[in-house]
C-alpha cells in the first residue's frame, strides 16, 4: 500500500485547510507531509498521526504539477498529491486558491472542519499564558504579522486601556499554542493569516474579530472571505 506525499509544504493556514481533504484521500493509508522546517515541531505535537518531516528531506520534485506515484527510498512507493498547485492545475483565479485543492480532489471545501481540529497541549497552552502575562488580567490580542517566515507585518494600533498581547515567535511554542490566548482574549485584532483558520475552530470570548487586511501583498479579503463564518468580523481594509 502507498503512503500519500503531500506536496504543500508552507502556508500553517493551507496546513490545516487541507487536513480533512487529505485524510479523505489517504483512506487510512501513512500520509508523508515535508513541510517547512521551522514548522515541523508544531505540527507534530498538533496531529500526531501524520509524518511531517523537513521539505528539503525528501527526494521528489516539488515543482511537478501531475499527480503520480514514485518510489522514495525509505519511505517507499509515494503517491504524490500536487496540492500546492491546485489553482494553476484548476485554472481558476488565484483569490480562490484555498478552494482549488478542494476542487482539484472533487470534494466541497464547505466541510473541511471535520477533521482539521488538532491535539491541543493543555501544558503548553497554559505555560504560554502565564508567560504572555495573560494572567494579569483582561487584554487585547494583537497579530500584525504574516508570512511562512513572519517576515511580513501591518501595524495595528488598539488603545483602549487594557493590555496588549502580541503574537510572536517564540522557541519552543507554535501557533497552537496560542490558543487559550485567543479563547479569552477580550478583543481580537489580527491580520488575515493563518490565525484565521484557528479561529473558525476555537470557541472564543471576544464578541467579535476585527480582521486587517494584508497589506501590501493584498488589498481586500477575496482570497479568505468565503471561510469565515463562525464569528462576526469586522473587516479593515
Amino acid at each position: 500500500m502507498s503512503t500519500l506525499l503531500v506536496n504543500q509544504p508552507f502556508g500553517c493556514g493551507d496546513l490545516i485547510w487541507e487536513q480533512t481533504l487529505v485524510r479523505r484521500l489517504a483512506d487510512g493509508r501513512k500520509i508523508l507531509w515535508p513541510i517547512f522546517p521551522h514548522f515541523v515541531a508544531g505540527f507534530c505535537r498538533a496531529y500526531p498521526d501524520i509524518n511531517w518531516v523537513p521539505f528539503d528531506s525528501v527526494p521528489f520534485d516539488s515543482n511537478r504539477l501531475d499527480h503520480y506515484t514514485v518510489d522514495i527510498g525509505d519511505y517507499g512507493s509515494c503517491e504524490v498529491i500536487p496540492l500546492r498547485h491546485a489553482d494553476t492545475i484548476m485554472k481558476v483565479p488565484y483569490n480562490r486558491c484555498m478552494e482549488s485543492k478542494w476542487i482539484w480532489a472533487n470534494m466541497d471545501y464547505r466541510q473541511w472542519k471535520e477533521q482539521a481540529m488538532w491535539k491541543r497541549d493543555e501544558q503548553k497552552e497554559n505555560e504560554l499564558f502565564q508567560l504572555l502575562g495573560c494572567h494579569e488580567g483582561d487584554y487585547n490580542l494583537i497579530n500584525s504579522i504574516f508570512g511562512s517566515y513572519s517576515q511580513l507585518k501591518r501595524e495595528i494600533q488598539v488603545n483602549n486601556g487594557l493590555k496588549n498581547v502580541h503574537m510572536t515567535t517564540i522557541d519552543s511554542y507554535s501557533l497552537f499554542d496560542y490558543a487559550k490566548v485567543i479563547e479569552n482574549a477580550s478583543t481580537i485584532n489580527v491580520v488575515s493569516s493563518s490565525i484565521l483558520y484557528l479561529l473558525e475552530l476555537l470557541d472564543i470570548k471576544a464578541p467579535h474579530v476585527d480582521l486587517y487586511c494584508r497589506t501590501p501583498i493584498e488589498k481586500d479579503f477575496t482570497t479568505v472571505d468565503y471561510i469565515f463564518e463562525k464569528h462576526k468580523y469586522n473587516l479593515h481594509y
